[in-house]
């Protein structure tokens, strides 16, 4: 019949500026033009280079990140991380790993601290014992994750901060997701045993300063096995 279209064909949406630009810079990037390890050019550079306003520019940047080509660190610039689309470490249905890990750093190093500040004898027998069950090689993934979740909430319990409690239950579903997926990395359950090890270690000692800076060597121990994985799949000779 006049005016049906063929099976398959979708109509055509009109891109925003943003998403021709995010195109366009993902083709650059893995077409080498921008390198892993590469700063890009300021935010105003690019924009002018592209001839998009700054806003434009900046959502483009985001979505190219999202993909997990590109990494942004505040006040110092936008690093290409990868040439090839990564999503499968960094990307979920809503929210990115470099979100979560946002979240974690604005949260957790201070739950450590308040928590060596305020932590009870009991309070230390249940994070000893968390710690004593993680050690065990016969754990499930699964069931290692469920640990160290549990280790989380126990730590931000000894805050006694209800609003620091709420916020990790709102961050906890999305933890967990996350765990599944990087917790197949190579040495990641390794690494992360020697992290909780030194964050229970300062809490129990309640070295407040120690704690802090015990979880945000974690959480860049995370980072670091990300970025080794993602050069590992960029360069497979590795």
């Amino acid at each position: 019949m006049i005016g049906t279209s063929p099976g398959g064909i979708e109509p055509v949406r009109r891109l925003k500026v943003a998403d021709s630009v995010a195109a366009q810079l993902k083709r650059l990037i893995t077409r080498g033009e921008y390198k892993p390890g590469d700063k890009l050019p300021s935010e105003r550079v690019l924009a002018e280079q592209f001839g998009v306003g700054r806003s434009s520019m900046r959502e483009a940047i985001r979505m190219v990140e999202a993909n997990g080509l590109l990494r942004t660190d505040h006040g110092v610039g936008v690093f290409v991380v990868s040439n090839t689309n990564t999503s499968h470490l960094l990307v979920f249905d809503d929210f990115t790993v470099p979100e979560l890990f946002e979240a974690r750093m604005a949260l957790e190093p201070e739950a450590a601290s308040l928590a060596a500040k305020r932590i009870t004898p009991q309070e230390m027998t249940e994070l000893e014992r968390i710690l004593g069950e993680l050690a065990d090689p016969g754990l499930t993934d699964d069931e290692f994750i469920k640990l160290d979740t549990s280790l989380h909430r126990a730590i931000v319990s000894a805050t006694k901060n209800t609003l620091l409690q709420r916020l990790l239950e709102i961050i906890e579903p999305l933890f967990f997701a996350y765990s599944r997926r990087v917790i197949q990395l190579p040495g990641r359950r390794a690494h992360a045993r020697a992290g909780q090890e030194k964050i229970v270690e300062a809490i129990i000692g309640r070295r407040a300063r120690d704690a802090r800076a015990a979880v945000v060597r974690h959480i860049r121990d995370v980072e670091r096995d990300i970025t080794e994985q993602i050069a590992a799949i960029d360069d497979p000779r590795r």
